[in-house]
C-alpha cells in the first residue's frame, strides 16, 4: 500500500544539537513568564530540550518525546509530537500531520489528539500535540477498515475531496 506524498511535502530530517539555535527573545520571554533570570531560563530551555529530538522539513519543525503512561492500569509507552509550522502560522493540513505521524513513528501507529478539559488546557503558541502509542497498540475506537480516495464528485454538495 503505496500513498502518495502530500502537497509541497519534503522528508522531515533530524536536526544534530549543534543546529539548534535558540533565539534570544524565546529566552527572554521564557525568563519574563516564570520570572526567572536568563542564566536559570537558558538552563531550564536546555534542560528540556536534551529530553527531546528535532526534526525539521520546508514547513514543520518537530519536537519528539517519550513518556510513559498508566493505561487502563498497564504502563504503555507514548511518543508526544509538538508540531509547528516553521513560519509560526497555523496548521490545517490534516495530510501533513499524518506524514509527520508516519515519519516519525511508524505507519502502524495510532495517535490521537487531545481536547482537554478547559482546567488542562494549555494554549500558548500554534502548535499541535499527537500523542502515539509507541509499539503499535490500536485505539479501541475509530474506523476498523481503510478507505482512502481523492475522486472529485464535483455535483455532490459535501463530497469534494482533494487530489492527493
Amino acid at each position: 500500500m503505496t500513498d502518495k506524498l502530500p502537497a509541497h511535502w519534503k522528508p522531515l530530517t533530524a536536526l544534530e544539537p549543534h543546529q539548534m539555535f535558540r533565539r534570544p527573545e524565546v529566552v527572554k520571554e521564557t525568563a519574563d513568564h516564570y520570572g526567572i533570570s536568563i542564566k536559570e531560563a537558558e538552563d531550564m530551555l536546555d534542560r528540556e530540550a536534551a529530553k527531546c529530538a528535532y526534526f525539521v522539513n520546508n514547513l514543520y519543525q518537530v519536537e519528539v518525546s517519550g513518556m510513559e503512561v498508566d493505561w487502563f492500569g498497564q504502563p504503555k509507552k507514548m511518543i508526544q509530537l509538538c508540531i509547528r509550522r516553521r513560519d509560526g502560522g497555523m496548521i490545517w493540513d490534516w495530510r501533513h500531520l499524518q506524514q509527520i505521524k508516519n515519519e516519525l513513528t511508524g505507519t502502524d501507529t495510532e495517535g490521537v489528539q487531545l481536547f482537554p478539559a478547559e482546567s488542562r488546557k494549555v494554549d500558548t503558541t500554534n502548535k499541535w500535540h499527537i500523542w502515539v502509542l509507541a509499539d503499535g497498540t490500536k485505539f479501541p475506537f475509530g474506523w476498523t477498515h481503510r478507505d482512502v480516495q481523492d475522486q472529485q464528485y464535483k455535483g455532490v454538495p459535501g463530497l469534494r475531496q482533494r487530489p492527493l
